[in-house]
């Protein structure tokens, strides 16, 4: 036990006190900010310029009710868009000036409304790029809106009545948790879920790497020999990965430290900022045990594959198979975000590898029965220990052998080595 700890200090010693970490640790935060808000600041920034945008009306109804549907003002008070509109003859003429236009980005799209709109023809977007789906969506949207004016004026009906007797509602939610009653913004657990998910897959696979990667330099410097003389080998794995572990709680003590310190500037200047904020100690607590969790699942196959290879190239293969083990739930996570209480969703919240993604997101989206999440960590538990038995095995044996990668039926003979 004294060696395991000793050995724990020093991976924590080695990776704390380093550039590396340190920039890390001030980084990730900024890293995932940036994830979250980063497109939406880059959308703001193309917003602030207007829009040229060319519609050439076949059916020749429309022209003089298109400007009212793209009326729009920027923050900064100009038009958002800037509408050319012209018939299909001087479409034909010009066509490849437009064109021409298109390629040298002075017009942002040209949209040619088709002769037969009115019952119900296809619009065409033309464009230097089509990436853009909300853009494309908000002119087909507003040139559905005056096409359907025209068509109810066509049959004798007054559209403007039809819209005063039209009512909007807007919509509070409400979410019900323990018998109470707790109004939440439109998506607030959503940013919180995915934010959260985030930070367990990458940290996840971060420190599961890093396991490896320790190993097999260790491995390759021959310095685990040295180790060997005075340790056994499933201490030495368990030095590795225990103190990469901690290393991790040391980062994410780090960030709950700056989260606070950045929640307490806010309440002090921007206090209406903290109705949009709603993370609970029991979320945070939960957080920290389905890390451990899905970290010590992986990283004592992590350390395995480190000893099996012998170069970085052989270790990228290796452990393909344990990066799939982390991908296939973070996907499988966006799903279950629509509705957690799906029963494939719940009987995959109980299989390892999967909890800790899982579950977390129905702790953090729909509280589950207590019996459930203490289960599913039980369960997660036993497959820890079966990890490490197995783990440690192949890590005895592996981690002497240099050269040849090991094949399936080698590794299985490691196993049944006392």
């Amino acid at each position: 036990m004294n060696k395991t700890l000793a050995l724990i200090k020093r991976e924590i010693k080695t990776k704390v006190f380093t550039k590396g970490f340190l920039i890390g640790t001030v980084l990730g935060p900024i890293f995932m900010i940036g994830i979250m808000f980063g497109p939406a600041f880059f959308m703001s920034l193309t917003e602030t310029k207007p829009v040229n945008l060319l519609i050439v009306d076949k059916t020749d109804d429309l022209a003089a009710h298109l400007p009212s549907a793209f009326n729009d003002t920027l923050t900064n008070g100009q038009p958002r868009f800037v509408l050319t509109i012209i018939d299909s003859l001087t479409y034909a003429a010009q066509r490849p000036r437009f064109l021409q236009q298109l390629e040298r980005k002075q017009l942002k799209a040209v949209v040619v409304i088709p002769a037969d709109a009115m019952r119900g023809g296809t619009l065409i977007y033309m464009g230097k790029s089509i990436s853009d789906m909300e853009f494309i969506q908000t002119i087909r949207d507003r040139i559905n809106q005056v096409l359907n004016r025209q068509k109810l004026l066509h049959a004798g009906i007054n559209p403007e009545l039809i819209e005063r007797l039209s009512t909007r509602l807007t919509i509070k939610t409400i979410k019900i948790e323990k018998g109470e009653a707790r109004e939440k913004q439109l998506g607030q657990e959503w940013v919180t879920a995915f934010v959260f998910l985030m930070i367990l897959y990458m940290t996840s696979l971060l420190y599961g790497n890093a396991t490896m990667r320790g190993v097999l330099e260790e491995k390759t410097s021959r310095i685990v020999e040295v180790l060997l003389s005075s340790t056994s080998a499933f201490q030495l794995m368990m030095g590795k990965v225990f103190g990469v572990g901690m290393v991790g709680l040391i980062q994410y003590l780090i960030w709950v430290g700056m989260a606070l310190g950045v929640f307490a500037f806010a309440a002090a200047s921007h206090p209406h900022l903290l109705q949009y904020i709603s993370i609970s100690p029991v979320v945070l607590l939960y957080f920290i045990i389905f890390f451990l969790l899905g970290y010590f699942q992986i990283s004592t196959l992590f350390a395995a594959v480190g000893a099996m290879s012998s170069s970085q190239e052989d270790a990228q293969s290796l452990s393909t198979p344990i990066t799939i083990l982390v991908v296939i739930p973070f996907i499988i996570s966006f799903t279950v975000v629509r509705d957690p209480a799906t029963p494939w969703s719940q009987i995959l919240s109980f299989v390892p590898f999967f909890t800790p993604m899982l579950m977390f997101l129905r702790v953090t989206l729909m509280m589950p029965p207590w019996y459930e999440i203490w289960g599913a960590i039980g369960i997660n538990l036993a497959a820890i220990f079966a990890g490490t038995w197995v783990s440690a095995k192949i890590y005895r044996v592996g981690i002497l052998m240099y050269g040849k990668r090991p094949t399936l039926p080698e590794m299985i003979r490691w196993l049944r080595y006392k």
